[in-house]
């Protein structure tokens, strides 16, 4: 590969960056990790580690087949390292002027089915959104932890997202655990000084994830929980009379809460001070969102929205900034909103990064290859704020940037190597493959 190191300067900056991911790794390693991520760009996507060998990385590097095989399957790779180091580079993007804004966790987890019976940890799968006649699914089940950062874009503040790591459930550990232990790991990375949001779907409030507020001060959790959550009212004042005191109020039911129509949607939405089972006898924030077909649902925030470093008139989120705007009461269902984004991201990688076309077996070799292109997914998203010669994709999918950079490349090494006697032939063959693509 030291042709393309030494002649594309695309290449060069996008090594430099990929290290910094990579650091921890020795040098051969770091090596043909970036020549997958070269390859997945030149290609404009993944089918396996034998065609991107074959269509990209034996024409330009000396290495074996079996060394990439080798890189993933059985080298010494800490993955964890790499989520370490997104999270450094992600935070690198912020402006200093935003450095106290809100960093918005989501949590949330991705089934992906495979038909062969060799793979490791394959298994029979509960799916509730399974649309072919039955709720079952063989395949893997993947815990993933995407990370939203804000910037400034023409003005305006606008959040980032972009997934930092996967990690597949082997039934050794709960979802719940594997999902704290991720985020645990990040907040190790972001530290006290930052205000972070940590915001899941209704399967996730419990055990292990509630107890991640009262473990980080600077961390506040926005959830949707089931709608028969039971709610109580704060306790009342002490009477000074003998005999324990209340430590809860009366039960409350979504008649208490008073609604405000919002305008320009079709919600009504109350909040309350409250205390429920799943925080103990800490009082949390209850929100009541009901549309105007009366489907109720109940969102549970950990902090006052004055805690919340959230200014929704400087950031652009489209209708969800209505929620913040009928009340500051409702500002936590504006930030839920962008828990959306890590919905986007599964169906954007699964259909065009690969996520589930992988034909490695072991659960080592394929957490690996899945995070690999989860950090050249992330990369395509951070990339035009962390390189500002790369602005001009500021506004462009995660996609479109692949396609623009890795064409960059194939230009950059056809006119490289266009003078030697041994590439010429075979470059441009290879360019007007990805060209037809």
């Amino acid at each position: 590969m030291d042709t393309l190191y030494t002649k594309s300067p695309m290449v060069i900056k996008l090594k430099k960056a990929f290290y910094e991911i990579f650091s921890e790794e020795r040098r051969s390693t770091r090596e043909n990790l970036c020549d997958l991520l070269l390859s997945v760009l030149c290609l404009n996507g993944f089918k396996s580690v034998k065609h991107s060998y074959d269509h990209f990385m034996k024409p330009v590097s000396n290495n074996s087949l079996n060394s990439y095989y080798f890189t993933l399957n059985e080298s010494k790779i800490d993955i964890d390292k790499w989520m370490q180091n997104m999270i450094k580079v992600a935070l690198s993007v912020v402006p200093k002027e935003l450095s106290r804004w809100l960093i918005i966790l989501s949590i949330d987890d991705t089934m992906v089915e495979k038909y062969g019976e060799h793979f490791e940890n394959r298994g029979l799968l509960f799916d509730h959104a399974k649309h072919n006649g039955s709720n079952y699914l063989n395949g893997h089940c993947f815990v993933s932890l995407m990370m939203s950062i804000p910037v400034f874009d023409n003005g305006k503040i606008r959040y980032l997202s972009f997934p930092v790591g996967y990690r597949m459930w082997t039934k050794e550990k709960t979802k719940l655990a594997m999902a704290a232990e991720m985020v645990q790991e990040v907040m190790k990375c972001i530290g006290i000084d930052r205000n972070v949001c940590l915001c899941c779907d209704s399967w996730y409030p419990k055990a292990e994830i509630t107890e991640l507020p009262i473990k980080y001060s600077n961390l506040a959790l926005i959830c949707n929980v089931r709608y028969d959550t039971v709610l109580y009212d704060l306790p009342p004042a002490k009477t000074g009379k003998k005999g324990r005191p209340k430590i809860r109020g009366n039960r409350l039911s979504f008649d208490n809460f008073k609604l405000t129509d919002v305008e320009g949607t079709d919600y009504s939405v109350g909040s309350h001070r409250v205390i429920t089972n799943l925080f103990g006898h800490i009082p949390v924030y209850a929100v009541v969102t009901r549309t105007k077909s009366g489907t109720e649902r109940l969102f549970i925030c950990t902090k006052s929205p004055d805690e919340l470093n959230f200014d929704v008139t400087q950031t652009d989120l489209g209708k969800s900034s209505l929620f913040a705007k009928a009340g500051m009461d409702f500002l936590s269902l504006t930030i839920y909103s962008l828990r959306w984004h890590i919905e986007v991201a599964y169906y954007e990688q699964k259909k065009f990064w690969s996520l589930g076309v992988y034909m490695l077996r072991s659960r080592i070799g394929i957490e690996r290859l899945i995070n690999l292109l989860t950090v050249l997914y992330a990369f395509m998203t951070l990339l035009p704020f962390y390189d500002c010669t790369f602005i001009t994709l500021s506004h462009s999918s995660p996609q479109q940037s692949r396609f623009v950079i890795g064409m960059t490349i194939w230009y950059e090494l056809f006119f490289a190597t266009f003078e030697t006697a041994a590439y010429p032939l075979k470059m441009s063959f290879l360019l007007f493959q990805c060209l037809v693509k």
